[in-house]
């Protein structure tokens, strides 16, 4: 056998024995009798290139107004003015992610109803179906975490009994992060979690 032919056998041989090796364990293979009947959930990572494309604004993703960085290690939540997307994230790992969600109609103007991007920490939550008159409208499952601005994370606006009266996404909002999952939200901050808001 020629040398050449010699190294395209053993590259094909390498490809279908890794290829079996990831199909065993993509499906469990190995891991006992009743893997079969249970699904593995898998932390990712954040997709950094995603995040270091220009945004729509022009400024790159990933930065603030305020120059500041996202967290390296412990739990919590990314939110992304560019993609309407809240992520509840451990150091680098996206647990979950929520899309698409209502953010500020404006984006760092400084104006009390403007969506500031920079590192915040949750100071507040409250569970409880509350009313906004800026709205004319309730929310539930607030989460705060900018208090110069009162912005925080909420429901989408309900009426007086909890149902939902306007589910927009996009930049709709006075500022505040409004979501269609605002318990899991809710259930994942603790009072002191940082809170990154970027483009």
């Amino acid at each position: 056998m020629r040398p050449h032919h010699r190294l395209l056998a053993l590259a094909l041989f390498l490809a279908i024995g890794c290829t079996i090796a990831l199909i065993a364990v993509a499906c469990g293979g190995g891991a006992g009798s009743d893997a079969k009947d249970r699904a593995t959930i898998v932390p990712t990572p954040a997709a950094t290139a995603e995040m270091q494309a220009a945004s729509v604004s022009g400024r790159p993703r990933g930065t603030t107004s305020d120059g500041s960085a996202s967290p390296a290690s412990g739990e919590w939540i990314d939110v992304d003015v560019t993609d309407f997307v809240v992520r509840l994230m451990d150091g680098k790992w996206v647990l979950a992610r929520i899309s698409p969600v209502a953010v500020g109609e404006r984006i760092d103007t400084g104006e009390y109803t403007s969506t500031q991007t920079g590192l915040f920490h949750v100071y507040e939550k409250n569970g409880d179906l509350a009313f906004d008159a800026q709205y004319n409208a309730y929310i539930s499952h607030w989460v705060g975490f900018d208090p110069d601005k009162a912005n925080g994370f909420h429901s989408f606006l309900k009426d007086q009994d909890g149902n939902v009266v306007n589910a927009g996404t996009g930049r709709v909002s006075n500022g505040c992060i409004r979501t269609g999952s605002p318990e899991e939200i809710f259930d994942f901050a603790q009072v002191g979690m940082p809170v990154y808001v970027h483009w």
